[in-house]
């Protein structure tokens, strides 16, 4: 915890409460123990191809005894985007974001559930960050 009670995530020299960045796998691991639980609507991903940027929007449940009720929770933002391709994303509509991995060799990011990739994202370099909306921030 941060001064006033604030959760605060310094990864990879990491600076805010509403943001998780990652240029390291060990960074990639903090995003994705900080989503936990969180899904991905698939038909609200969205590449600018101009800017080089792949937005992923994360939605969180508000209610466990109601699980079709969810409400923004954060954004996955992957920088530095050469090239995007949907693997098991065409036959689902939604996913839990439980992995995030990361291949030096051929500058791949992988995002995906239950072990399975869902997008790949070729990269020039490793950059990925989880904003974090307010309401969604652990008490």
């Amino acid at each position: 915890m941060g001064s006033g009670g604030r959760h605060t995530e310094q990864v990879d020299g990491g600076r805010s409460a509403a943001a998780v960045d990652a240029r390291t796998l060990t960074g990639l691991r903090a995003i994705v123990r900080r989503a936990r639980g969180w899904t991905c609507d698939i038909r609200e991903v969205a590449l600018d191809d101009q800017a080089g940027k792949l937005h992923v929007p994360l939605l969180a449940r508000v209610d466990r005894r109601s699980p079709s009720v969810r409400v923004a929770a954060g954004e996955l933002i992957v920088r530095r985007v050469e090239d995007f391709l949907l693997e098991g994303a065409a036959r689902t509509r939604w996913f839990e974001l439980d992995g995030l991995a990361y291949e030096p060799a051929t500058r791949r990011v992988s995002i995906g559930s239950g072990g399975r990739s869902q997008f790949a994202v070729t990269v020039e370099a490793l950059d990925v960050t989880l904003r974090i909306r307010p309401q969604s921030r652990p008490r």
